[in-house]
């Protein structure tokens, strides 16, 4: 997004969010940081190069303003997040596909469940503005300053608080959390999960849902993804892993059954350390991805990549629970077998969809978490296939 088209926006916005009518914007300063793409290489692919009058992605500035006239000069550090307009499953995953040579039948973007990454420009905005009016969300969610949009270039931008938390990660490189951290994220999120409970398909502007027949016609592309994840990884993607997950995709029609029957939220969908900190309160950060799912699928998602491997079964099973309890306290009656019965589909759904494509950014980029959180949905079909 242009600078000039942030500046124009920003004054109001903090004239706004800090009750200060007469505050005079001075100067805006901010660029990227060059460690980010040395940690996160995608970045560039994801969002685009960044310049001093043309942002994209996370650019870490400070506004210098007035409150009012005669008063001193003040600095206020925040983010300024820009989505673009061509999201994930236009710009990313197709570079990798290409420049990794990834066999698949299509284009990456006509698969049905492409849609989950496509057309993501304005969800992380709608989500800030629901939680202006939805306390669950406005616990966890990092103060916003206001927004803008470019509808001519098809982006929106964020002005966000700088957010210091643990166990926030963006590189995924550290894992194993305490049970009672998992808990208090899971609470968290059955807290926004619960308020959105059946009435996700209200905000069609969110990931739409994918139902079994979406994940049966993309079979093709489920089973594209296990094959070059054990040509290219076949320390992690074991033969005996190759062949369960290839079994899946040939029962898709009968195990994901349980998932449609369960009620639709709004789900983060990208729901892990690297999204989730405390400080010391649950934060949750990047909800570019937000989409009508089942809850389930935060929950295996953060039990993918936090879940230690020393955790037991019922430990796992405890995990479970608190989260469907988090939904029952506010209100949200669901039948523990139901639950517990999506929540096994969702593993399953894991394995094939979101881990098969950890596979294709493994390929073009190192990702320190990739054999982990392979090794842990192995665990988890194992304890509960």
């Amino acid at each position: 997004m242009r600078r000039d088209a942030i500046l124009g926006q920003l004054e109001a916005a903090l004239r706004s969010s800090l009750a200060a009518p007469s505050l005079r914007l001075i100067e805006l300063g901010g660029t990227r940081p060059a460690i980010d793409e040395a940690r996160e290489p995608w970045i560039p692919v994801k969002y685009g190069k960044a310049s001093p009058d043309d942002w994209f992605g996370v650019v870490p500035a400070t506004a210098r303003f007035t409150r009012a006239p005669g008063q001193g000069a003040e600095n206020l550090a925040l983010i300024v997040k820009v989505n673009p307009r061509d999201a994930l499953a236009r710009t990313l995953l197709p570079w990798i596909v290409a420049h990794r040579r990834i066999a698949l039948d299509r284009p990456y973007f006509e698969y049905r469940t492409a849609a989950e990454f496509d057309h993501t420009g304005p969800r992380e905005s709608r989500m800030y503005a629901l939680a202006t009016t939805t306390p669950a969300l406005a616990r966890v969610m990092p103060r916003c300053y206001g927004g803008t949009s470019d509808a001519t270039a098809g982006e929106h931008a964020l002005f966000l608080e700088i957010v210091e938390a643990q166990r926030l990660d963006a590189a995924g490189a550290v894992a194993d959390w305490p049970p009672d951290a998992i808990d208090a994220a899971l609470t968290a999120a059955g807290g926004w999960h619960a308020a959105f409970w059946d009435k996700a398909d209200r905000h069609d502007w969110a990931g739409p849902r994918a139902r079994t027949d979406d994940l049966v016609a993309d079979a093709p592309l489920w089973r594209a993804l296990l094959d070059d994840a054990r040509a290219r990884f076949p320390d992690i993607m074991t033969e005996k892993a190759w062949r369960r997950r290839h079994g899946l995709v040939d029962t898709l029609a009968d195990w994901h059954a349980a998932k449609d029957r369960l009620p639709s939220t709004l789900v983060h969908d990208d729901f892990n350390h690297r999204n989730v900190g405390f400080r010391p309160q649950v934060v949750v950060l990047d909800w570019e991805l937000v989409t009508r799912d089942t809850a389930q699928r935060d929950l295996v998602e953060m039990l993918t990549f936090v879940l230690p491997a020393s955790a037991g079964r019922a430990e796992i099973d405890r995990h479970v629970e608190v989260h469907r309890q988090s939904l029952v306290a506010a209100g949200v009656a669901i039948d523990s077998d139901a639950w517990v019965e999506g929540f096994r589909a969702e593993l399953k759904v894991e394995a094939i969809n979101r881990i098969g494509l950890q596979f294709v950014f493994g390929a073009a980029f190192p990702l320190a978490y990739l054999a982990r959180i392979n090794a842990t949905i192995e665990r988890l079909l194992d304890m509960y296939e």
